[in-house]
């Protein structure tokens, strides 16, 4: 059964996101660990919301989420965070991402939740 992305809006926003992220790769060429992660984390996002946008998985929005996390803290774990551009530029962009995957995972269990299912007890 195929499910329905919550907001394909937001989903949209978010595959924009990841694309913006990896072009932003070109910026930071000047620093090999900045471009790498930027284009690397901005692909996986862009490949997670487009399969969300054709198929939609609850793990989209996780993966996402682990994505976003993991651009938040790569400045400062793979040593780029004293370089304002791209840290910041990293962490905008995470903390965007992240935020979208959330409100999409709360519309999933809402939309899950006010789906009707087959009665557990009988009719009285």
């Amino acid at each position: 059964m195929k499910k329905e992305v919550p907001n394909k809006g937001l989903e949209w926003a978010n595959l924009l996101l990841g694309f913006g992220l990896a072009s932003t790769a070109l910026m930071f060429m000047g620093t090999p660990a900045a471009a790498w992660n930027a284009g690397l984390v901005g692909l996986l996002i862009a490949v997670c919301s487009a399969t969300a946008l054709s198929r939609y998985g609850d793990w989209a929005e996780w993966c996402n989420l682990t994505l976003a996390c993991w651009a938040i803290s790569a400045p400062f774990l793979l040593g780029f965070g004293s370089l304002a551009g791209a840290m910041w530029t990293h962490v905008l962009f995470g903390l965007c991402v992240l935020t979208i995957a959330v409100m999409q995972l709360i519309g999933s269990v809402k939309a899950r939740n006010n789906t009707p299912t087959s009665r557990r007890f009988p009719a009285e």
